[in-house]
């Protein structure tokens, strides 16, 4: 039996108008579509403020060190940017720094990644009662050291009704005895009765003044205690010393026959009297002097109308200042500039704020002290336009910046005798003692032989003392210097100061570069490298480039206890190795690999027996050494070496980087601040893409995403459209 098939009516052609239809409602959802998506990614960034930092500094993110420091924090910390919100004249938003934004949107950063932090921006030009608010939760919050001022400057009016009870009972007796003290000769003794009425009449009247002066201060805002504090106590202890004075000389005049009787009766009468007042004068001055520093309380008070940015506590504070945050460039203070352009600064918002909130939530700072065998101080801070700082300062500077306690010691104490016997030096500060640094981080800088004009150097055998007692160092080698063997042997170390890496020379083959750096690097002695090692402390800084010149070899030996990491291997191209004739190599001279049959001649770098200029070595249970054969590197000299091909682009920034971050790398690692070990974006101080202005965000967000793609959408659709037009 067949089936019959039905076959379809054949369809006609579309109609122009159904066409229409057809794509106009696939162009009309497509649009849709786009501008629905459009929306709900704007939303979405809106809603969770999703930004991603375009610059390649990192400077409108955090660092991976901070991020470490804030996402676990358990104290609550409250960060206030006092910054008034100015808007620059049309068309000189690219002449004016814009000081605003880039503060909000880092304590914006620091309140989205960090746990148990708030933040908020207060324009004090506008908004006076969030700053009296914001005063007044200060003083609720400031503690026993603002009660404490509270207290002694209220029960003043007490003690100054008891010099007033003096002063009149002394008065009186002074005004009966006036005709006897007009006829007294004696000019000694008629100055010290005129002390006496000084003492009882003057003083009294000015210390009633000053009380009116406190009484007002204590009605402003933000009190100045300290200020009303130290004018009480300086007019205490004047009054103090004068009647120390007239108890010291009315004896005199008490046994002077020729005194008239009625002066020598009170002065025999009257020294008690004066001592009793004298007590309660002198407890005053004692308490006002006890009294604590109201540093931030003060700072706040100074800066609470400018340009700060405030770190607060549950129970502390810290006012970082305008000055603190933002920095004209060390390197750019003496470049000539335009008198009529100010310069333009650098933003350092970070580093002051999580070093202020390091030091609100750990109990007490890591020490690290510079350790050198004699010489002048290494990291004494200068003095803008006055007088230089030592050649380390910039480094130290930067670990305080990150709340370390840093000192200095001269362990041969040499300088401090040479100070005192130039009467034209000034004096060195004074040099913590050995109880004070033992449980420091020591940077030991040995750039001295081992033996010297007073004999043998001791700062291996300082060193060998501190890690044997559990501490921890850095080491910083120099060629010809004492190795600190006596210290480092134990630890598997060998730090070979009688040698010096050097590479063959360089020949030009061609012109020469631009970049002196490039050139310098054809000279034997010179290095600069940007491979650090397989350790942890190295491992984030891998690219940075380091310049190191002179490097002395640094060897591990396998020690049971003791875990060895060898620490910046040195390029094997251009052929390299460890030169014993170190004068020549250190005086530029020509230098050729001369191995010896017996060993004691140069030492190829090879892959079989490479060379490296630095080691890192933990004890089991115990301290920690790092030991890098070079100390120049973090002077201030390599730290603010311009890179030139970023000079021309008119962009300052660090030319090797990798100098600074190694070292605070090797300094937190000895401190087990591991949590702090990682790149510093800041290190790379450049911008490759500028923060974009609000204008330009509009226009991205709402010309962009929300008016072009749709438009684009819909001209597509035209096109399409006309091509498949009948």
């Amino acid at each position: 039996m067949s089936e019959t098939t039905k076959e379809r009516a054949p369809v006609g052609p579309e109609t122009q108008r159904e066409r229409w239809v057809k794509y106009g409602a696939n162009v009309a959802l497509a649009v849709v579509v786009a501008v629905v998506l459009a929306l709900i990614v704007i939303y979405i960034a809106d809603r969770h403020d999703k930004r991603v930092d375009t610059t390649a500094a990192g400077m409108y993110s955090l660092k991976p060190q901070t991020v470490n420091v804030i996402k676990d924090n358990s104290k609550k910390i409250k960060l206030v940017g006092l910054y008034p919100d100015l808007k620059p004249n049309p068309g000189e938003e690219a002449k004016v720094q814009d000081y605003y934004q880039p503060v909000a949107d880092l304590l914006d950063e620091y309140a989205r990644k960090g746990k148990n932090i708030d933040a908020e921006m207060i324009d004090w030009s506008k908004e006076r009662s969030k700053v009296d608010q914001l005063i007044e939760d200060f003083l609720k919050k400031s503690g026993k050291e603002v009660q404490a001022y509270k207290d002694v400057l209220g029960e003043f009016p007490k003690t100054l009704d008891q010099i007033k009870k003096f002063s009149r009972a002394e008065a009186k007796q002074l005004q009966e005895i006036q005709p006897a003290i007009d006829k007294m000769e004696n000019p000694a003794e008629r100055d010290t009765m005129d002390a006496v009425a000084t003492s009882v009449v003057e003083f009294p009247e000015a210390l009633a003044d000053t009380q009116e002066a406190i009484d007002r201060e204590m009605k402003a805002k933000i009190p100045d205690y300290k200020a009303a504090a130290d004018t009480l106590k300086r007019q205490l202890e004047r009054l103090s010393k004068v009647m120390g004075k007239v108890i010291e000389d009315l004896p005199g005049i008490a046994k002077d026959a020729r005194a008239p009787m009625p002066v020598q009766k009170y002065a025999s009468e009257s020294p008690p009297r004066f001592v009793e007042a004298k007590k309660v004068v002198d407890g005053m001055a004692e308490r006002l002097n006890k009294l604590g520093e109201l540093k931030e309380l003060d700072e706040l008070r100074r800066n609470v109308e400018s340009r700060s940015i405030l770190v607060v506590s549950d129970n502390d504070i810290r006012v970082l200042k305008f000055s603190q945050v933002w920095r004209v460039p060390e390197n750019q203070r003496n470049m000539a500039m335009d008198a009529d352009e100010p310069p333009k600064r650098q933003f350092a918002g970070e580093q002051q704020i999580t070093s202020a909130i390091l030091s609100l939530t750990m109990p007490k700072k890591t020490k690290v002290c510079f350790v050198r065998p004699g010489g002048p101080p290494l990291t004494t801070a200068g003095i803008p336009g006055m007088q230089q700082g030592g050649p380390m300062s910039q480094i130290a500077d930067r670990l305080r910046e990150y709340n370390f306690d840093v000192s200095e010691k001269d362990v041969t104490g040499q300088w401090a005798m040479q100070a005192q016997m130039q009467q034209q030096m000034m004096p060195p500060p004074p040099e913590p003692s050995d109880e004070e640094i033992k449980d420091a981080i020591w940077v030991v800088c040995s750039f001295a032989p081992p033996m010297g004009q007073m004999g043998p150097n001791p700062i291996g055998q300082k060193l060998d003392e501190h890690l044997k007692q559990g501490g921890s160092a850095l080491v910083l080698g120099w060629p010809q210097a004492d190795n600190c063997a006596a210290a480092l042997k134990d630890w598997g170390l060998d730090m070979s100061t009688d040698q010096v890496i050097v590479h063959e020379l360089v020949k030009n083959a061609g012109a020469s570069s631009p970049d002196m750096f490039e050139e310098a690097q054809r000279v034997p002695i010179v290095f600069v490298t940007n491979e650090y090692g397989n350790h942890m402390l190295a491992k984030p800084i891998q690219s940075l480039d380091s310049l190191l010149v002179p490097m002395v070899p640094v060897t591990t030996t396998a020690k049971a206890g003791y875990t060895a990491t060898p620490l910046i291997p040195v390029p094997q191209s251009p052929k390299s190795w460890a030169e014993k004739d170190v004068d020549t190599a250190l005086n530029g001279e020509t230098v050729t690999f001369d191995p010896k049959p017996d060993g004691t001649g140069d030492i190829l770098n090879s892959p079989e027996h490479p060379l490296y200029a630095g080691a890192a070595v933990e004890k089991s249970g115990g301290g920690r050494v790092v030991v890098i054969g070079n100390m120049r590197f973090i002077t201030n000299q390599m730290l603010n070496f311009i890179d030139p091909a970023l000079l021309r682009r008119n962009v300052l920034a660090s030319r090797f980087p990798g100098n600074a971050e190694l070292f605070s790398n090797s300094i937190y690692w000895l401190a087990k601040m591991e949590p702090m070990i990682a790149i510093s974006p800041a290190a790379m101080e450049v911008s490759r893409i500028e923060r974009m202005s609000p204008a330009s965000l509009a226009a991205w967000r709402w010309g962009v995403l929300v008016v072009g793609l749709p438009l684009a959408v819909v001209a597509l659709a035209a096109v399409m459209y006309v091509k498949r037009r009948d």
